[in-house]
């Protein structure tokens, strides 16, 4: 067999919405992924189903493969896979290492490609309101590296660089940086010189320290938990940083235990308003086999409804995997996450209740004359014979539910349910099963209600969400003002902590 092409993509400074297109999409069709621990988490979501996942990095205090081992593997997985991605953080070329790993696969024959990455050099100073540059008095920028190979000190003459440029850019540096700063000042730079320590650019844990040359020192000093990874920015253009609008969510961490394949949606608009967000999935959602006579069955039935209610997106993509729908009946959807997936499916959504839930679609239905209708509810396991289908059926209407996706409990494991709940500052739940999921998972991991909460802000997407949370013991929490949605879930997770 040929050997593939082997990828080295900068996985961009830590936000995983700063990775390019051409990135994204590698890591898409990628066959095997060798990433390193700057590389954020949420980029291998984006991978497809089987890609096998190699760790590769390490950080400055814990013990990681040395660089001629990576080497290895990537070579072995350029002759295993057609597409091998190297995720490097930050830009690949830019202390990266790339030279040594170039020249590896060269050595093998394997075809390589290097794509290019968003540098922390550059985006921590922007994250941070700082302009490298300033046409009024700094016209030049060095980016230098504060430690040497196999973590000894930089071999940068510090010295030199104090006279040579106006605004140094340090990456790797923070253990070394109290030597760096003392140097720098031996070189000629002022004690006074304006430096800006940035910790996590661009992530929800992004957090920036103002100090001197003279006083860095000191003040990491009083600081013992602003580690790494750092970046410093020295120089006067520090002075001119301007105060980027605070996140509301900013250095919160949320927990979501919403099933991992829903999940995407709601931690990007917590990610984009300055959100950590730490994924529990308390349910799965699985598509329900068929027989093939229960198929049949329903092919032949499906032209005869007047009415499809979707309750759920899941429902809506369960049944067109199923089947084509064609014929006289009309479709509604609960709400417009579920109306999306109609639509994207080629299909015409003829309704939508005003409140985006089953209470909204009893009233619009209410209104109907529904005698003698037949209607199709695709559903869950769990929705079967509510209030809705009580309802429809009391108005006449010939109701079928059938059950085509399952809603399980999770039952992460135990370790993981306790590592969840380390410093969370806000629980949200997104239906009754992921309450009742994440009570099953507190107590499998012998974590009490009380001690789970430990006064926790809760937020619920709707009234039924919280008859459920009431019913476990919770009673206090917050419900979005508006729409039963994942937009109003957001809002009301702002609200929480605000």
């Amino acid at each position: 067999m040929s050997p593939g092409t082997v990828y080295l993509v900068g996985a961009g400074p830590g936000d995983p919405g700063l990775i390019t297109r051409r990135g994204a999409g590698l890591l898409a069709q990628a066959d095997c992924v060798i990433y390193d621990r700057l590389a954020a988490a949420e980029l291998l979501r984006l991978t497809k189903k089987g890609c096998r996942r190699i760790y590769a990095g390490k950080g400055s205090d814990e013990e990681g493969k040395s660089q001629s081992a990576i080497n290895r593997i990537l070579v072995e997985a350029g002759r295993r896979h057609r597409r091998v991605v190297r995720l490097k953080g930050g830009d690949p070329t830019l202390f990266g290492r790339i030279s040594e790993e170039l020249e590896a696969l060269s050595q093998a024959g394997i075809p390589c490609e290097v794509v290019p990455g968003v540098s922390s050099a550059w985006a921590a100073a922007a994250a941070a309101g700082i302009p490298l540059t300033d046409r009024r008095f700094s016209s030049s920028v060095a980016v230098v590296t504060g430690q040497g190979a196999a973590g000894k000190k930089s071999a940068a003459r510090w010295e030199a660089l104090a006279k040579a440029v106006d605004t140094i850019v340090i990456l790797m540096g923070r253990k070394n940086l109290p030597e760096i700063a003392r140097r720098l000042m031996k070189g000629g730079r002022p004690a006074a010189t304006p430096a800006a320590l940035i910790r996590w650019a661009t992530t929800a844990k992004q957090e920036t320290l103002v100090t001197t040359l003279g006083g860095a020192a000191r003040d990491l000093g009083k600081r013992p938990d602003f580690g790494p990874p750092v970046v410093a920015v020295i120089g006067e253009v520090v002075r001119q940083a301007r105060r980027i609008g605070a996140k509301p969510l900013q250095g919160k961490r949320v927990l979501v235990t919403r099933p991992l394949v829903d999940q995407r949606e709601f931690i990007s608009r917590l990610h984009d308003l300055g959100a950590e967000c730490v994924a529990l999935p308390t349910v799965v959602v699985r598509a329900r086999k068929f027989s093939r006579a229960e198929r049949e069955r329903l092919l032949r039935e499906l032209p005869g409804y007047d009415w499809i209610i979707f309750t759920s997106h899941h429902g809506v993509e369960a049944l067109t995997r199923l089947a084509k729908l064609s014929g006289k009946a009309k479709l509604c959807a609960i709400g417009p996450r579920t109306a999306r997936s109609a639509r994207e499916a080629g299909l015409r959504v003829d309704l939508i209740p005003d409140d985006f839930s089953t209470a909204g679609l009893r009233r619009v239905f209410g209104r109907m004359n529904l005698a003698g209708k037949r209607i199709l509810i695709p559903r869950s396991n769990l929705g079967v014979r509510d209030e809705l289908a009580r309802g429809l059926r009391k108005q006449g209407a010939r109701l079928d539910e059938v059950v085509m996706y399952e809603t399980r409990a999770a039952s992460p494991p135990p370790g993981k349910t306790r590592q969840a709940l380390t410093r969370i500052d806000c629980l949200t739940f997104t239906s009754a099963s992921t309450v009742s999921g994440f009570v099953q998972a507190l107590r499998k991991a012998r974590v009490p209600l009380r001690r789970g909460l430990n006064g926790t802000a809760v937020a619920a997407i709707g009234p039924a969400t919280g008859k459920a949370l009431k019913e476990a013991g919770i009673g206090r929490f917050h419900l979005p003002k508006g729409s039963w949605t994942i937009e109003g879930l957001t809002g009301a997770v702002v609200e929480a902590l605000a």
